[in-house]
């Protein structure tokens, strides 16, 4: 199975000056990289635009990953 880490877009904790907002850029962040610990027991660093080749087991499980909550939830994964 081949599996795209596609990376994960965050709210930035830091906002600038407290009085005026000012050198904010962006409210949100992309991160490129995500290590994880699969079902197998590897541990893995995920690239964003990356493919990986993994067995059905870990596949499955990388594929239903995802972040936010209910209806507005994003995949972390694709199957390519």
């Amino acid at each position: 199975m081949n599996i795209q880490f596609m990376g994960i877009k965050s709210q930035e904790k830091k906002s600038g000056c407290s009085s005026c907002g000012s050198r904010r850029v962006s409210k949100y962040t992309f991160q490129r990289e995500k290590r994880l610990v699969l079902p197998s027991g590897q541990a893995r660093t995920f690239h964003a635009g990356e493919v990986y080749t993994m067995n059905e087991r870990d596949g499955q499980f990388l594929l239903e990953q995802s972040y936010g909550s209910g209806k507005g939830s994003t995949m972390l994964f694709k199957e390519v």
